[in-house]
């Protein structure tokens, strides 16, 4: 047999391998091996960088500076090569989900509101609405999804809710009398004062303007904590747009100072009065249409155990006792037997309710009243008024001892059969103030329930009456419920912050009139429009004042209800056989008024109310505006020419002093801004010494400050305001109840039925 062959046998070698292996000296070789080949690795000899040695097709995706847009195996030495050339490595940002963390969150959020104020249910909102800020706040317009007309179908069929919080409570504390006396001094005498009987019981909230320096503020509504003693509580719930002004006013005419220690808390120490600014302890929801009152029964459950340690320490006395069951007897009474219009209008409830949470449907659904059960009439209480949800100490315990979304979805996740009761969870007060609605032609509509509850609850609430059926609405849809109603927008021309709104929406309409191109902007010089975006109120007063009368700076909207039903019987009799007379009214007047369409057409905003002439209401072919010459067209023309010779002119200037190192003049700079403000005028010129009243074919008489398509109607409507002057003339007229309206865009005159709004 042949000799075996050694290892090196091709080499020529006789060497022979030992019968085993030394372990130590064997990896000790290799080690100094794998270290010769770590630095030989490391030293190049090459004279391009990584990136350069790629193909020129692979090149670019470095030029990010992306270390991933390389081959892996090339992103290390890629990455080293970067640190010795001086150059900072890019930090990658963390991720939004990283940053957003629930410990980043509130101070995010607490940060972002510095600036302007969220209500509780702000995340809520811009997750499914466009949100704007509006009177320091940051509020809810209208939904993403077109909704307009769903919104509208929830007013007048199902339930529509809106968050209204930006409605801020003042707490006025002190002797009746004194209360009394000051707020009569300060309100309007033309309607029922906060000392009217009907109010002082605590049962009916009550609504009166406020003045400052005789002047009207705005209008806000209040109610009295019953009490059988001589020292009560008055909540004063006041708009966001004038609350600093109404504010202001009552300290004044207290007399109040701050109470030292205390941020919110105003005092007089001689008529012991106080004031406190509850603007942080309440929130306040809106419920309209005729399931309102089903949402909120089946929303809130009433407590039925004293499962909270303030409600078993609160109804051990017994006259609370009493005064719960029979509120909560009524509460159940009127579900079965009554709708919301039909109640005690304005009339106050009180209630204790389970944590709504504790009571969410497992899906979204629509709450139905029960329709098999007689109605009945059923005399309220007369304790209605009463509840723990006045009590400070209360509110403050139940939004402290609120249990967690967390920790209550801990308990849900515990249930053996998913679905199942958890119990009644803690005990909260609230106030429910029912809203009558429409007292018009169509009867009940709008009418629904204020939710009042303390803070800290308020998204609890918010998001059981969603899930319980309610649809939710933004200020687009309050607005459009007021308009539905046939009431004019709440900010009046006549007060401070409806003179601001009127220029807020004066600056908003002229910015987007000047953001078109000019071949798409309306040409408001040919259609005979002066100043189509403002409400000039003091000129339509001053030029329909006969002669000799003295011009006015002021003016004021006629409140007086009972003035406002004469006007109407005045409108509507061809015969004045009561011998009513509007001579001896104040000439200063605006007059509210509501407008009908007689045949088709629009009402918008902005649009003329005109007196009609004896022929117009008679002619078929309708009432046209004549064409008109625009005279500033030439001079647009000439400006825009010398525009551009200018611009070519400072580009050349800018080339050379660049080249110069210099910067141009800032008398060449102001030349482009006050090209713009002069065009601005030649398009949109001002009244000046014309007269607004003859400025159209026909004699103006007002304007309509809202006008749209009304579900209500089922035609065109709109709501505005006419001097006293003018509607004097009117009434001399043959036809008294018929004007012409004519849009700011077109040149046709319409005809529309007119009535006062009372």
């Amino acid at each position: 047999m042949d000799e075996d062959k050694q290892y090196d046998y091709a080499l020529g070698g006789n060497q022979k391998l030992p019968p085993r292996v030394k372990v130590l000296e064997f990896a000790a070789d290799r080690i100094n091996e794998m270290k010769a080949m770590e630095e030989a690795l490391k030293t190049t000899t090459a004279s391009k960088l990584v990136f350069q040695q790629l193909p020129k097709h692979m090149r670019r995706r470095v030029m990010a500076h992306n270390s991933k847009r390389l081959p892996r195996r090339l992103r290390q030495i890629h990455l080293s090569q970067f640190k010795k050339s001086g150059m900072p490595l890019k930090q990658k940002r963390p991720s939004r989900k990283h940053r957003r963390r629930p410990r980043n969150l509130l101070s995010d959020y607490a940060n972002r509101q510095r600036r302007i104020k969220w209500l509780e249910t702000h995340i809520w909102h811009a997750k499914r609405f466009h949100m704007i800020e509006k009177w320091g706040f940051r509020i809810a317009n209208k939904p993403c999804d077109k909704a307009f007309r769903a919104c509208y179908r929830a007013t007048a069929k199902h339930c529509l809710i809106q968050d209204v919080s930006y409605v801020r409570c003042i707490q006025l504390r002190g002797n009746q009398d004194v209360l009394v006396n000051t707020m009569k001094s300060i309100c309007i005498s033309n309607s029922l004062s906060v000392g009217a009987k009907i109010y002082l019981t605590g049962n009916r909230e009550g609504t009166n303007v406020m003045l400052g320096e005789k002047k009207p503020l705005g209008t806000f509504t209040f109610h009295w904590q019953p009490a059988s003693d001589k020292n009560r509580v008055l909540w004063i719930w006041v708009h966001a747009a004038y609350y600093a002004a109404i504010l202001n006013v009552l300290k004044d005419s207290f007399g109040l100072k701050l109470r030292i220690g205390q941020d919110h808390v105003f005092i007089n120490e001689n008529t012991q009065v106080e004031l406190t600014e509850l603007k942080d302890s309440l929130n306040r929801f809106k419920l309209t249409g005729p399931l309102s009152s089903a949402v909120l029964y089946n929303a809130c459950k009433i407590v039925n155990k004293p499962n909270s340690q303030w409600f078993a320490e609160y109804i051990e006395n017994l006259d609370h006792l009493s005064r719960i069951s029979e509120q909560h007897s009524y509460w159940n009474d009127i579900q079965n037997s009554m709708s919301v219009h039909e109640l005690m209008p304005n009339h106050i409830l009180c209630l204790i309710v389970n944590d709504p949470r504790y009571n969410l449907p497992r899906k979204k659904t629509k709450a139905l009243p029960h329709l098999d059960l007689p109605k009945k009439c059923i005399d309220p209480p007369s304790n209605l008024g009463f509840g723990a949800i006045w009590e400070e100490d209360v509110r403050i315990y139940v939004k402290k001892n609120k249990i967690s979304n967390a920790k209550l979805n801990e308990l849900r996740s515990e249930l053996l059969v998913g679905g199942t009761s958890m119990g009644e969870g803690e005990a909260v007060p609230i106030m429910l103030i029912q809203n009558p609605g429409s007292r018009n032609q169509n009867l009940g509509y709008s009418s629904g329930w204020d939710l009042i509850v303390p803070s800290g609850w308020g998204n609890a609430f918010w998001q059981t009456l969603i899930m319980w059926g309610a649809r939710a609405g933004g200020l687009r849809e309050f607005t459009s419920i007021l308009f539905e109603n046939g009431q004019l927008p709440f900010l009046t021309p006549d007060t401070p912050a409806g003179h601001a709104e009127e220029k807020v929406i004066d600056e908003t309409y002229k910015q987007r009139y000047f953001s078109l191109p000019p071949n798409k902007r309306p040409n408001y010089n040919k259609l005979g429009v002066v100043e189509p975006f403002t409400f000039n109120w003091l000129n339509v007063i001053n030029e329909w004042k006969l002669d000799g009368e003295l011009l006015t700076d002021q003016f004021s909207v006629l409140r007086d209800k009972n003035l406002l039903k004469q006007m109407q019987v005045l409108l509507r009799t061809k015969t004045n056989r009561l011998g009513l007379s509007i001579d001896k009214f104040d000439d200063n007047l605006l007059v509210p008024v509501h407008l009908r369409l007689h045949k088709q057409g629009t009402v918008k905003q902005f649009a003329r109310i005109c007196l009609p002439e004896p022929k117009d209401l008679s002619n078929s072919s309708g009432v046209f505006e004549p064409k008109r010459a625009d005279l500033n067209q030439n001079a647009r023309k000439e400006k825009r020419d010398l525009h551009k010779k200018l611009l070519k002119k400072l580009r050349h200037e800018r080339t050379k002093a660049r080249k110069q190192g210099r910067k141009l003049s800032q008398m060449q700079t102001e030349e482009l801004s006050e090209f713009a403000k002069e065009m601005r005028k030649l398009w949109l010129p001002d009244l000046g010494n014309a007269q607004l009243r003859t400025s159209c074919a026909r004699l103006v008489m007002g304007y309509v400050v809202y006008g749209d398509f009304s579900f209500t109607q089922s035609c065109s409507c709109g709501v505005g305001y006419i001097s006293i002057g003018a509607f004097k003339v009117l009434l001399q007229q043959k036809v008294k109840n018929k004007v012409l309206v004519r849009n700011v865009s077109c040149r046709k005159y319409r005809i529309a039925n007119v009535d006062i709004v009372i």
